[in-house]
């Protein structure tokens, strides 16, 4: 009679053998599949990587022609000529690689069109030297920028015959995998069938014992650890159910001490302990470390196995959790320990609530203590947040307010000199009113931008235009402090796309803090000068006023930030003004930043995006 490792062997011998005939035809199929790939990369990858090449390359020089025209420069540089040379490189390689019907005449046109494209290249430089930016950059929306798109598209039809041809070539290979995928699974149905039929025969041999076995584990599972499998199988077979027997009669004395449900019960409380996001710290009697979560490893740097069984300050050198924890240990038994401490010192600083339960075992023994340490460093800072906005606000509600109690005391005692002292008094409560309704407003408008309340009426317009409205409106302001405001718009062709009339309240506030910070002897210079950069257009409000700290450059923007100058304690704002434009300059999709020098001045950027060309400009402006 054959053994159960004789009949196993015959199963895997029998599928081996249809398993290796099934993969001979399928590596065979494969091996077509294969060819057929091969030829689609040889015949029009390099093409392809060709067109994109060029496309890359000329895409690249109309870049360096567009910063060329509105920069200093009076040459093209190294970096187009590298540009042109890999031009050329692919052009030649496209043009020893031609394999498709088409593919020729796309390669004459792009050569023809690439001269005519360097030749007013050529012409673009020499225009640049000799007649100027203006000029140049009508020539080149005129004349290069066409030619230009000529040569995308033509290398874009290129693109598209060798990948045409390469989608030909990819549906063959698709129907080359198609007839190999029926084929292979028509192989393993066969052996799936052959293999399922041999099995059936085989195992209808050992399903009777599998039969006991199963019989067996069904009564075991409802509790019966009396049962025992009668061992009356082949010899093999006997061997394993007599295991099961073995096995079945130590479950009967575990079953006794109630293993199972003290292992699950363990396995349940360190699931739950590993899921608290908060470092968690379990200690013994004697202050030994029984457990502790991820969380307590990341924060005290150490790990579970290491410290496992030590004494807390063996393993965690920390004596304020360590005195939290002894207290509420050595505490009554209605005790809840919790205290605040610090971990880290600067930016690293965090801040906890330490919660110390004791472990009480039968309400009677102090068995250990578990230590729970929540973050509460956001709070902490959220706490400190509001408390110096509110003591911010304060200060600045309380100067005007004091101006006005004092102004309306001087009313009802009358004391004041004549007419001409109520009216200056009447005039301080006016000021100062304005003031106060002003800071008001400002509060109210920047917490309606930084909540998104506030809907920009986005639109394009002439930036150049709303400069002028700007200037018109401050004109008084520069004559009596004798300050001079030049303004470059040379450089704007387009449109921005913005909310105009928030633009046009950031400019105001910017020349505004010039203004305040410049000389008024005559020396002081104010500059604004607009231009286009990277697909944006750059506005820039430059003075030659004292200058600002390098550190107070990084808090400028925020919320009532006030920086003092040489002859005053502050500028004598609200210190809001820079928020509300940093606000409005961010809801219109753009940046805003400062670069300063003490002692030389100040320049405030800020981009916008860009909108359509200005057909019609006016000149004069």
């Amino acid at each position: 009679m054959k053994s159960i490792k004789s009949k196993i062997y015959l199963i895997l011998v029998v599928f081996i053998f249809f398993t290796v005939g099934n993969s001979l035809v399928s590596i065979n199929y494969f091996n077509k599949l294969q060819k057929s790939i091969e030829s689609i990369m040889l015949s029009n990858y390099d093409s392809v990587v060709a067109a994109q090449s060029m496309n890359d390359a000329i895409e690249r020089q109309d870049s360096i022609e567009l910063a060329f025209i509105f920069e200093e420069n009076l040459s093209l540089g190294s970096e187009y000529e590298s540009n042109h040379m890999k031009f050329l490189e692919w052009f030649y390689k496209a043009k020893d690689n031609i394999t498709e019907d088409g593919e020729g005449e796309v390669i004459s046109n792009i050569e023809k069109h690439y001269v005519e494209y360097t030749n007013k290249v050529n012409k673009l430089e020499k225009l640049k030297s000799n007649e100027g930016n203006n000029i140049t950059s009508r020539y080149y929306y005129t004349d290069v920028l066409p030619c230009f798109e000529i040569l995308k598209k033509e290398c874009s039809n290129l693109l598209e015959i060798n990948q045409n041809s390469m989608l030909t070539k990819k549906l063959e290979s698709q129907r080359l995998a198609d007839k190999a995928s029926y084929s292979t699974l028509g192989m393993s149905m066969v052996v799936l069938l052959l293999g399922m039929s041999i099995m059936w025969y085989l195992l209808n041999k050992l399903i009777h014992p599998l039969e006991d076995l199963a019989v067996g584990i069904n009564e075991v599972s409802r509790g019966k650890y009396e049962y025992s499998i009668p061992l009356n199988r082949e010899k093999e077979v006997n061997y394993i159910l007599n295991d099961f027997n073995i096995m079945v009669s130590k479950l009967r004395e575990y079953e006794q001490l109630n293993i199972n449900e003290i292992l699950r019960e363990k396995q349940k409380g360190e699931a739950i302990i590993e899921s608290i996001d908060s470092p968690l710290i379990v200690t013994d009697g004697s202050n030994k470390i029984n457990m502790i979560n991820k969380s307590a490893e990341r924060l005290l740097d150490v790990k579970e196995k290491n410290i496992f069984g030590r004494h807390f300050l063996e393993g965690i050198n920390n004596r304020d959790i360590f005195n939290i924890i002894k207290k509420s240990r050595e505490s009554i038994k209605e005790y809840k320990g919790v205290e605040y401490i610090e971990l880290g010192e600067g930016d690293l600083k965090k801040y906890f609530k330490v919660i110390s339960n004791p472990i009480w075992f039968r309400n009677e023994k102090n068995i250990g203590t578990v230590t729970i340490m929540q973050d509460i460093t956001k709070f902490k800072e959220i706490d400190n947040m509001k408390s110096e906005f509110i003591s911010t606000v304060s200060h600045e509600f309380r100067t005007p307010l004091t101006s006005i109690i004092m102004a309306v005391e001087l009313l009802k005692e009358e004391a004041y000199e004549g007419e001409e002292g109520k009216k200056e008094l009447l005039d301080i409560i006016s000021n100062d009113s304005d003031r106060l309704n002003n800071l008001v407003n400002d509060l109210l408008d920047l917490s309606k931008m930084e909540s998104g309340k506030i809907v920009m009426d986005i639109k394009e317009f002439d930036i150049s235009k709303t400069i002028i409205e700007v200037k018109k409106s401050f004109k008084m302001q520069l004559e009596e402090k004798k300050v001079g405001l030049n303004i470059d718009i040379n450089g704007v062709n387009k449109n921005v796309k913005a909310d105009e009339s928030k633009v046009s309240l950031v400019l105001a506030n910017l020349l505004g803090n010039a203004l305040r910070y410049v000389d008024s002897n005559g020396e002081g210079l104010i500059e604004i000068s607009v231009k286009e950069v990277n697909n944006t257009m750059l506005i820039s409000v430059k003075d030659n006023g004292e200058g600002i700290e390098e550190c107070d450059q990084k808090k400028i923007f925020d919320k009532f930030v006030q920086i003092k100058s040489n002859n005053k304690n502050n500028s004598g704002s609200s210190g809001l003004g820079l928020a509300i434009c940093k606000e409005i300059i961010k809801a219109n999709s753009g940046d805003i930043w400062v670069d300063s020098i003490i002692g030389v001045g100040s320049t405030f950027y800020f981009t916008l995006k860009l909108g359509g060309v200005i057909y019609e400009k006016d000149i004069n402006s």
